[in-house]
């Protein structure tokens, strides 16, 4: 048991870790992989010129470190856009939710907040789940980088203006659900305490 109990850790710390690395792969590679497409094509150029940066010849790292900023913030606009779709219908329940004066399911919300609860407890069982989970994150990004740069390089190449201005509006969008999403989750994490809390307060009497 002790054994198997080490074993059941380890894989866990193994998870946590490659979570935290998550959210640097998950937005770093499609960043990279969105600006390799541009590259190939050849009109990479005329949105990101890293040649005219500042002491970049006399100090290669400063470029190289400068490529991972842009990667990962091209990242986070990439998977931003993969879940455009799933922000607004987000938001127009959200709204029809509002102007019908009804709150969120008691069930569904209990549901996220036992989730969070029991993750904290028994994080081996959660186990497959966040590796799972991790590996849609990475696919996602992916997936966004592949057809955007296709279709940002090859089919829909517009001046750069154009470009930065739809990807500011697509994260506006996902900005804004995601301010309601945290603004949840606070709630259910809030919750989630509470009963833990109440649990163990039962516990000790």
């Amino acid at each position: 048991m002790p054994e198997e109990s080490s074993w059941t850790k380890l894989l866990a710390d193994l998870v946590r870790g490659f979570v935290l690395l998550r959210d640097v792969f998950g937005y770093v590679l499609p960043g990279g992989f969105f600006l390799l497409i541009g590259a190939q094509s050849g009109h990479l150029s005329s949105l990101v010129d890293l040649s005219r940066v500042p002491g970049g010849e006399s100090h290669p790292w400063l470029f190289f470190i400068l490529l991972l900023v842009i990667s990962y913030l091209l990242g986070h606009f990439l998977v931003a856009t993969f879940y455009f779709t799933t922000d607004i219908i987000s938001l127009v329940k959200r709204v029809v939710l509002k102007l019908k004066q009804r709150q969120p399911e008691v069930n569904q919300q209990k549901s996220k907040s036992d989730f969070l609860r029991y993750h904290k407890e028994f994080p081996g069982i959660f186990i497959e789940y966040d590796r799972q989970s991790i590996i849609a994150v990475l696919r996602q990004g992916l997936a966004s980088s592949l057809v955007l740069g296709i279709l940002v390089f090859y089919y829909w190449y517009m001046h750069p203006l154009r470009v930065i201005a739809a990807g500011g509006a697509i994260m506006l969008v996902n900005t804004l659900s995601g301010y309601f999403h945290v603004k949840d989750l606070k709630t259910l994490t809030l919750k989630a305490a509470e009963d833990a809390a109440k649990e163990k307060h039962q516990v000790k009497s």
